[in-house]
């Protein structure tokens, strides 16, 4: 169940009471607070109601033209769901059970796009776990940096942006994940250089490697990267599944990427550090081969992304990034009535006890 907040003009209040009351029924749970020229109204709707009715409420500019409306999460709550669980079929419509409406999808994955310095030391970190086990032909290994990397939020949000049309979205995320690989690659040419000497020793390339440089890794890598992509953004679109297909992104792009890095750094300065045999055309193969996975994987899991988002993004014209602009344009007046109409709203929904003490002390200074 959800808690929706809107911040209307004084003027409309009317028309949205109207529409809340005929058209959802919801007359008797509104909870209305009028302040200097703004009003806040708040409902609950359960989570399969809630994009219908986001819908209908941007249809007369709320969002777009004027106000704001909030979608807040209710966690508990004494009114228990109308959803009957007792279905005659097994297969429940997404729409149905956690369905994220548009706004609150752009809201997720715009945060997961922005690249900050922890996320940036954990590429680091699964990049150099990544390497050492492509170096050590340990399996375990690259699992792990697969499973440790956070490249899941730029490709999501270059797809999404692009299913939407927002340009900057697009480019953020495009941007993003071209430096992350960049950061990747640069590991895996450290890594190249730093385990040169014991090229030997590990019997370089591994098996982890080579396999990396066969052409036919491509097409297989293509299927893990459509699949791993198409999971994303279906797990983004349902705030009941987990990031958890998150890993088949990173198993299609770390890997490859960091053994690209080795591959031409050992071929290019292994020489200086070690006398064994190099056979540059071999590890050239394989570096060339590893960046084109990189590529064709790319390519996928954004073409897939974007298909499902695409489809499951409905009306996406309701965005936090309008009624952001919107508020940036109120004046501070208007801005602390409306935060002076959300505490009293609080004081209200959590039985008004600050507002009766603040009257009681009000009613003692009168008399006296």
């Amino acid at each position: 169940m959800k808690l929706l907040q809107l911040t209307i003009p004084n003027e409309r209040v009317h028309t949205f009471v109207s529409l809340l009351d005929e058209t959802f029924g919801l007359g008797d749970s509104l909870m209305v607070v009028e302040s200097f020229k703004s009003t806040l109204i708040q409902f609950r709707v359960e989570d399969d109601q809630v994009s219908f009715v986001l819908e209908e409420l941007q249809r007369l500019g709320l969002g777009i033209d004027f106000g704001f409306c909030d979608v807040l999460d209710l966690r508990a709550s004494t009114v228990m769901p109308t959803r009957n669980l007792r279905h005659d079929t097994i297969i429940t419509p997404s729409t149905d059970v956690a369905a994220l409406p548009p706004s609150q999808i752009y809201s997720n994955i715009v945060k997961k796009t922005v690249l900050t310095v922890d996320t940036i030391i954990i590429i680091c970190m699964s990049a150099a776990m990544a390497g050492i086990g492509l170096a050590t032909n340990n399996r375990i290994y690259i699992m792990a940096g697969s499973l440790l990397s956070r490249l899941m939020g730029p490709i999501m949000g270059a797809s999404y942006g692009l299913a939407i049309l927002d340009k900057e979205l697009f480019i953020a995320g495009v941007r993003n994940l071209t430096f992350a690989l960049c950061i990747i690659v640069g590991f895996g040419v450290v890594i190249g250089v730093i385990f040169s000497p014991f090229a030997e020793t590990l019997l370089w390339p591994t098996d982890e490697m080579a396999t990396r440089g066969v052409y036919l890794e491509m097409m297989f890598g293509a299927i893990i990267a459509m699949c791993g992509g198409a999971a994303v953004a279906v797990s983004e679109s349902n705030e009941e599944l987990t990031g958890v297909a998150g890993i088949a992104i990173s198993s299609a792009l770390v890997p490859p990427a960091v053994n690209s890095g080795i591959c031409f750094s050992f071929m290019l300065v292994g020489q200086y550090f070690t006398d064994y045999k190099i056979e540059q055309a071999l590890f050239f193969k394989i570096a060339t081969a590893s960046i084109g996975i990189v590529c064709i994987n790319s390519f996928f899991i954004y073409s897939t992304a974007f298909v499902v988002f695409k489809a499951r993004s409905g009306n996406t014209r309701f965005l936090h990034k309008k009624s952001t602009r919107n508020w940036k344009k109120l004046d501070k007046r208007r801005r602390d009535s409306i935060m002076l109409a959300s505490a009293s709203m609080a004081d209200e929904e959590f039985g008004g006890r600050g507002s009766k003490s603040s009257a009681r002390g009000s009613d003692a200074s009168h008399n006296d």
